[in-house]
């Protein structure tokens, strides 16, 4: 007789999560009602088993529309049972989204499932529709809550958590997120935040950018007072660096911790020093050079001729200039040992970070005299007035155009950098050099004002060139002729060079005027000689102690066969050394210069011992100095008086 298949429909509705499968289980046992006839009786009920049968699921939303379909083909088992996962099917052409993509909204759903009953001649008749409750979607991915959802047990989420339309999520406790977290948008954190990974910040900010615009750079640091704190364990060294600058060749600069040790071996804080002893240095001369005028100041010499008295007396205001360049020099010495105390009590107390890097100067943003002159790195400048220019006559240093210094200041606003330019003050920089030059040559402007120098051994060097040193070559041209040359500069090492060139047109001159009165001083002596015959006579008592006043006997004294020179020395007193010392500081005054901030002045006012021990060493070194004059003035055949 003819079959009529009819189904049970069993469905147990949950989400599997079994690692990432998600779906409904479904389960269903199909059986046939009609009588089935065998000999001797009808069986009704009875099952259908390994019969090939095709699904279709559909979720319906509640107007019956189709969310999700798909089909799954399997066979009955041996008591006609089927067990399925919805989701796991293949879609159908008719389904709008995958089963992820279902909104489980809270709004009612229903399953509608079709049947055919066999997987090769495929013809689907209605097998059941059943509404879902909230148990098989309750604990899927995707859950959408009109109201609150409070979870009083452990949630455990091993997939996306979206948060959408705009609407915040609120943790009141700690999220521990294990693996990688990526955010999209802004993200705000309004207290402490402890970072124990390592942290990269790739912005996605179009290269290079514009350096002047704050959008422009990936990490900002904002609010408050203070800005970034790096701290490292342990104690620092030139181990630990605190910042490290890379492009994509390699470290071009770090700022590193620094040991005392570490920074007497540093060429840059030696270089400091250097020029720092070379001040106290020029200083000292300076003291000993107003000493030996003072010295010479305190004598006169003079030749006589007739029978009068010719003895001219020191001047004393003479004296008390002499004393109070004594003061300024003193003063000077003071100030520049003071510098480099203060220089290096601030370095050693504050040591704690170097900075290094590729690039070997100091610079500063100099004013270009003219805003339309174009310099390039290496060029030789003048400075007039703090001005730059190519042009080198009458300027008063001689500087380079920096490359890339380790460290910028002065630096100008945005819209004036153009009438600007980067001048090495300290350091390493490469210059142009015209012709031949070898390491310790000194490079000097060409005086052709278009950026080049030359190079002029140290033994070749006149005193005239000592002020336009522009530095020391480090290196030389390879090729003999033109080319950039490795020079070491420093706008304080032009000070001693200048002094130095002063100091020798002084001592020209000075040998120059000796050399005249000597000869003016022979004819004189001749002629005293052949004028005063008891001349000479009257001398020698003075000397033995018959002869009274050294005035009584030259005016007692009538002409002698030969001229000879006198020289009277009379002794500097305190009283005329204190003189001069204020004379020095009402000196300073007048220019300008607070003399309580200088140390000399300030102790000299303020501590009654260093006055004293200064003068008195002063004195001292004064009478050693006059004492090798007499001396030295004896030995020429002179005539000398000493009170």
């Amino acid at each position: 007789m003819k079959k009529l298949i009819f189904a049970v429909l069993f469905v147990f509705g949950f989400i599997r999560l079994s690692g990432q499968t998600q779906g409904i289980n479904y389960q269903a046992v199909i059986i046939d009602k009609n009588p089935q006839e065998i000999p001797g009786r009808d069986i009704s009920g009875n099952f259908i088993p390994n019969q090939p049968v095709v699904f279709r699921f559909s979720v319906l939303d509640a107007a019956g529309t189709i969310e999700y379909q798909e089909e799954q083909a399997t066979v009955t088992d041996m008591y006609g049972m089927v067990n399925l996962v919805i989701g796991l099917g293949t879609p159908t052409v008719s389904s709008p989204a995958t089963f992820s993509d279902i909104d489980w909204n809270g709004t009612p759903k229903s399953l509608k499932v079709d049947l055919s009953l066999s997987d090769t001649d495929i013809f689907f008749f209605d097998f059941s529709l059943d509404e879902l409750t909230y148990v098989p979607y309750a604990f899927h991915r995707n859950i959408t809550a009109t109201g609150s959802l409070i979870v009083d047990g452990m949630t455990n989420l091993k997939s996306r958590l979206d948060v959408s339309g705009g609407s915040p999520a609120f943790l009141s406790g700690t999220l521990d997120v294990k693996e990688k977290t990526t955010l999209d948008d802004v993200l705000t954190v309004n207290a402490a935040s402890k970072l124990k990974g390592q942290v990269t910040i790739n912005p996605g900010i179009e290269s290079p950018g514009n350096k002047s615009n704050y959008d422009s750079y990936p990490l900002r640091v904002e609010g408050g007072t203070q800005g970034i704190a790096i701290k490292i364990d342990g104690t620092r060294s030139s181990d630990n660096y605190f910042v490290t600058f890379w492009d994509d060749e390699k470290i071009q600069g770090r700022i590193e911790g620094q040991t005392l040790g570490e920074l007497d071996d540093d060429p840059e804080y030696f270089f400091e020093n250097f020029l720092l002893a070379n001040s106290v240095f020029n200083a000292g001369v300076d003291v000993t050079t107003s000493i030996a005028d003072l010295a010479a100041a305190s004598s006169s010499s003079t030749v006589c001729a007739g029978l009068g008295a010719c003895v001219t007396s020191p001047v004393p205001s003479l004296i008390v200039a002499a004393a109070a360049k004594v003061g300024l020099a003193s003063a000077n010495l003071a100030l520049a040992i003071a510098e480099q105390v203060i220089y290096n009590e601030s370095i050693r107390s504050n040591i704690g970070v170097t900075y290094q890097s590729g690039s070997g100067d100091y610079a500063e943003w100099l004013p270009k005299a003219d805003r339309n002159e174009k310099f390039s790195p290496g060029d030789i400048v003048g400075v007039k007035g703090g001005y730059i220019s190519k042009s080198t006559a009458g300027a008063d240093h001689f500087m380079v155009i920096s490359h890339s210094p380790i460290i910028l200041g002065n630096m100008p606003g945005e819209a004036d950098m153009g009438d600007y330019e980067k001048v090495a003050f300290m350091g390493q920089v490469p210059a142009k050099v015209s012709g031949k030059a070898s390491p310790g040559d000194f490079i000097l402007p060409s005086g052709r004002n278009d950026g080049t120098g030359v190079a002029v051994s140290p033994e070749n060097t006149e005193p005239g060139q000592y002020s336009k040193i522009v530095g020391v070559a480090w290196s030389e041209t390879l090729s003999g002729r033109a080319g950039f040359v490795n020079t070491a500069v420093g706008i304080n090492a032009n000070i001693p060079a200048r002094l130095g060139a002063l100091n020798e047109e002084r001592i020209k001159e000075q040998e120059a005027e000796i050399n005249d009165l000597k000869t003016q001083i022979g004819k004189m002596n001749d002629i005293l000689v052949k004028t005063i015959p008891e001349y000479a006579a009257l001398m020698e008592k003075e000397e033995s102690g018959e002869a009274a006043k050294p005035e009584q006997a030259l005016a007692s004294a009538g002409p002698t066969a030969e001229d000879q020179r006198t020289v009277v020395y009379h002794e500097i007193t305190a009283s005329q050394l204190i003189t001069g010392l204020n004379m020095a500081e009402n000196i300073l005054r007048e220019k300008g210069v607070d003399t309580s901030e200088n140390p000399f002045f300030n102790k000299i006012k303020t501590d009654p011992g260093y006055r004293d021990s200064f003068i008195n060493s002063t004195l001292a070194i004064l009478k050693t100095e006059m004492d090798k004059n007499y001396n030295a003035d004896v030995a020429s055949g002179a005539k000398v008086i000493r009170f």
